[in-house]
């Protein structure tokens, strides 16, 4: 009899120790699956604080070039004042060559008129939109001529994502593509990341 209960304490000691085998693994995975969870999150956290850094910095220059341009703005307007001070005195002087001078000569009559100073910059993004716009209506004019039927279905203009994608399978970086889409470069990686 003490033989029988000997031997059913020992299978019950083992079968405890079985259970508590189990039980430490199911723990183990448990910490496993906490720790990636963790990991997870400090990834978040930190992709997030990334991208509202950039989002500030992105702010910081647009409330840069917002006060450049309001400089602008009181720059032309000092100029206008200077014009019409101009213009006033003019009108104040009498005119030293008759109106049949003025104009058999020419060149007068363009050192009379005031001139408008107008910054580099935006004379050349004016320029530059004219060519463009230029060579767009000439283009247009020569593929009416060659083609006389109107296409229907023109196409559409891509997205930025489809943008995004299309450059980074030309195999340019997340960096020159945020410069070349005028994006922020978590904004492209992120974009990037979700369609992978």
């Amino acid at each position: 009899m003490t033989t029988i209960l000997i031997a059913v304490l020992f299978f019950l000691q083992l079968l405890s120790f079985y259970f508590l085998i189990i039980l430490n693994t199911k723990l183990a995975k448990f910490k496993d699956l906490e720790i990636k969870q963790e990991r997870l999150m400090r990834e978040m956290d930190d992709t997030i604080s990334v991208y509202l850094a950039e989002m500030k910095d992105e702010n910081d220059r647009l409330i840069q070039e917002l006060q450049r341009v309001s400089k602008f703005e009181t720059t032309t307007d000092a100029v206008k004042q200077v014009e019409q001070t101009v213009r006033q005195k003019e009108r104040e002087q009498p005119p030293s060559l008759t109106e049949e001078e003025s104009t058999v000569d020419g060149s007068s009559s363009l050192n009379n008129e005031p001139r408008i100073y107008v910054p580099k910059n935006i004379a050349a993004n004016a320029y530059s939109r004219q060519q463009q716009t230029g060579a767009k209506s000439e283009a247009k004019m020569v593929h009416s001529a060659q083609q006389p039927a109107i296409r229907k279905d023109e196409a559409k203009p891509l997205t930025i994502e489809q943008q995004a994608i299309k450059l980074a399978k030309q195999g340019k970086t997340s960096e020159e593509i945020a410069k070349q889409l005028q994006k922020g470069k978590t904004e492209i990686e992120l974009l990037l990341k979700f369609h992978n």
